[in-house]
């Protein structure tokens, strides 16, 4: 019975120990009040810590399909480093912190796998525009009519369709348990019609040859790394315009990608030489700005 009572005790026991993981962050920078000073310091933190594959996150201890924590402070993909810190500096306390996470990573902060902002151009720059969160900030590089438009057919149901079990996660679940649910997603495929995606951009060829474009960047704006109508269909049925996000610090005089990279951790590269890596590349063809409103 004992053993029984200690079981039912380990979810709680671990939701805890992260809320004290959270207030432990929150509190190391409760004296600092700009958010854009908070949002530098909190994503140094977390510099060099392992870089977090096939998403680290899910819909909490429980969820029905990626039971993975809601959040957490050991690893990061791209698009969890910049929604964890981006929650840590706008909040004062756990509550809040956990909120903020919902908010940027949930339609309508509605936590659930098919509400989650899975497409960065179809769902988490649209949403966290019109949640106030974010603004779009490429005019301040350049006038749009000098900029791109990266279009894609984004194909939601695809995507489910092509799901392996991989992405069902649960502790107790076992191999039977995860086909089933994985079944379940893939019957919902035909429910999710393609929808096209736009984003404007600013070419990667055109910041290369004119580097002094790159000073007009705000120190701590958030970056989307475009590759327009990315062909995925093979394998993740579907097309993208996005394959990567991070922040955009200046030290001193240089710009630099802070960024949970897929080559291992969390790092600051040197944006420019990160750039001129992908000039000429056959689908990386450009960038696309945001920054916190709450940064003005």
């Amino acid at each position: 019975m004992r053993f029984a009572f200690i079981l039912f005790l380990l979810p709680a026991l671990a939701m805890a120990s992260s809320r004290e993981e959270a207030l432990t962050h929150l509190d190391s920078l409760r004296k600092i009040e700009s958010p854009l000073k908070r949002l530098e310091l909190f994503s140094q933190k977390f510099v060099g810590l392992p870089y977090g594959k096939n998403g680290p996150l899910g819909e909490g201890e429980g969820a029905r399909y990626d039971a993975d924590p809601l959040y957490r402070f050991d690893t990061f993909d791209c698009t969890t480093f910049v929604e964890t810190m981006v929650s840590l500096t706008l909040s004062q306390n756990v509550d809040e912190f956990e909120l903020n996470m919902n908010k940027i990573r949930y339609a309508n902060a509605e936590v659930g796998f098919l509400t989650r902002n899975h497409f960065t151009s179809l769902h988490w720059v649209p949403h966290n525009i019109s949640n106030g969160l974010f603004e779009e900030i490429n005019e301040k590089v350049i006038p749009q009519s000098g900029q791109m438009i990266a279009r894609a057919s984004i194909d939601f149901g695809g995507w489910l369709m092509k799901l392996s079990s991989s992405a069902i996660q649960g502790k107790d679940m076992t191999p039977e348990d995860k086909e089933v649910r994985l079944q379940e997603l893939k019957d919902l495929g035909p429910f999710y019609p393609p929808v096209e995606a736009t984003l404007y951009y600013i070419s990667i060829d055109q910041l290369v040859k004119n580097p002094k474009l790159l000073k007009r960047i705000p120190h701590g704006s958030i970056v989307n790394l475009v590759r327009p109508n990315w062909d995925l269909t093979q394998t993740a049925g579907t097309h993208l315009n996005v394959s990567h996000q991070g922040f955009l610090f200046r030290k001193g005089k240089t710009l630099y990608l802070r960024h949970a990279s897929a080559s291992g951790t969390v790092r600051d590269d040197v944006f420019l030489n990160y750039l001129k890596r992908f000039q000429d590349h056959p689908t990386l063809k450009g960038i696309h700005l945001l920054r916190l409103k709450s940064l003005r």
